[in-house]
């Protein structure tokens, strides 16, 4: 949630920007600060901070979110909040420096300077281009692969998917497509092109699914080696096959049917599985089904600055290790918006009505554990969350609460002074308080701010 009355008493800058309406303008800017780093558009503000407010519809949000995608190259979705500010109606746009970069706006390439928005120049696009293309591995060349290994099909169906929604669609030939978007270097194969497309099963892509009688004996199991995306449907049709869906009758002519899990939720765990997973290693994933919960194990580790609690909190920004691929299958439309995966699949869960996943770092492995309403061991599932179900706010608790409540910029330090406790009390407090979903942290320590959930 954005502080809306501080960001309001500041002028447009390098992240901050003001309009009148929605425009061509605002995608610029859009793309603008996806080039570069996180903050905010604001429309129907003019640039002196003047509130202009309007009736806004969410069909109008959502035909806006549409062109901002059809108009950009990496199909960029910004998060949106609606305001009310001296009774108008102000929308905010929010979007952060793109994994993928350069951005375009109808093949024209923007970065933010100072207040205003810039072309960007042949070297500054090369720059950005090369500098992404070494942080992922994927984009590397694979040396022993040649253009012949690839599945000619499976390129054509890529370029039907990406032509879907595309304004300017691409041509169906695979050279051309292959080089566009970067997943053939002068006839040379990429290691994400070789994931995506290899006619041949591989083994550094295998996937292992498990159906459990109970904890320890396995009923049937089936290995994946095919391609990314058909793993993503193969999985998910398993999944749906062994899980149970019970039918609602209700006052509608047709009955309501509702799955153990939401499906939703499920199929973003494993597009994230997979796009997260460390292909370096000839590692599978793994997929476990029991009566009761979904254990998915993936071979992948946090980036340092990353934690489980930012992944429940969203409070740091993940960036997928596989830029490439991830650039694919956002592309084919399996991936709405980078970042707030893990986030939204855990909120869809816990609005289903069933106990919060709960996500672990094992060495080199990430477990995701998925838990339907009837699992028994809620005493034990509460301890894994750091949390006892029930369980009572300290003194202490109640007093940074309070402290946060009377000033949201409130620092570490200035709540220790204030309480009179220590600041190591003060940070494990808080930390305590994020766990409960009691506390957010929104933004960097910087500029950022608290917010009492609940």
């Amino acid at each position: 949630m954005i502080n809306i009355e501080n960001l309001l008493k500041q002028w447009e800058w390098e992240n901050l920007e003001f309009k009148e309406s929605f425009s061509d303008r605002v995608i610029e800017s859009l793309v603008a600060f996806a080039n570069m780093r996180w903050w905010n558009v604001f429309i129907w503000i003019s640039d002196k901070g003047d509130i202009i407010g309007v009736d806004i519809s969410k069909e109008s949000i959502q035909n806006w979110l549409n062109e901002v995608k059809q108009k950009t190259d990496n199909k960029i979705t910004p998060d949106v909040e609606l305001f009310l500010v001296d009774k108008k109606q102000i929308i905010c746009f929010s979007i952060s420096e793109y994994p993928s970069k350069p951005v375009s706006f109808r093949w024209r390439y923007y970065i933010r300077r100072a207040n205003s928005n810039h072309i960007m120049s042949t070297d500054e696009i090369a720059y950005e281009y090369l500098k992404i293309r070494n942080k992922s591995r994927d984009m590397s060349i694979a040396n022993w692969v040649s253009l012949s290994d690839l599945d000619e099909q499976k390129i054509f169906d890529a370029i039907v998917a990406v032509n879907q929604q595309r304004e300017q669609k691409i041509e169906p030939d695979i050279l051309s497509f292959l080089k566009k978007l970067d997943l053939v270097y002068n006839n040379d194969v990429t290691h994400a092109a070789y994931l995506l497309f290899s006619k041949k099963e591989l083994l550094e892509r295998e996937v292992l699914i498990w159906l459990f009688e109970d904890d320890t004996l396995i009923k049937k199991s089936l290995s994946l080696k095919n391609d990314l995306v058909g793993q993503v449907e193969e999985i998910m049709d398993f999944v749906m096959a062994y899980i149970t869906k019970e039918y609602i009758i209700t006052w509608k002519p047709q009955r309501d049917e509702k799955w153990q899990y939401p499906i939703t939720a499920i199929r973003e765990f494993v597009i994230n599985a997979i796009v997260h997973r460390n292909y370096v290693w000839w590692t599978h994933s793994q997929f476990k089904i029991f009566r009761d919960k979904l254990v998915f194990w993936n071979y992948w580790s946090l980036p340092n600055q990353l934690s489980i609690e930012d992944l429940y909190l969203w409070t740091q920004r993940s960036y997928p290790r596989n830029i490439k691929i991830a650039e694919m299958f956002k592309e084919m439309w399996l991936i709405e918006k980078y970042w707030s995966w893990v986030k939204r699949a855990v909120d869809w869960v816990i609005s289903y009505w069933l106990p919060k996943p709960v996500i672990r770092e094992l060495v080199w492995w990430i477990e995701v554990s998925i838990f339907s309403s009837d699992f028994k061991n809620n005493e034990k599932l509460g301890e894994k969350l750091g949390e006892k179900l029930g369980e009572k706010l300290g003194e202490n608790q109640k007093l940074i609460l309070s402290s946060i409540k009377d000033d949201q910029n409130i620092t570490i330090p200035e709540m220790a002074k204030k309480l009179n406790i220590s600041t190591t009390a003060i940070e494990n407090n808080i930390a305590k308080l994020k766990s409960l979903w009691k506390l957010k942290r929104i933004g960097p320590d910087k500029w950022g701010y608290w917010e009492v959930v609940g």
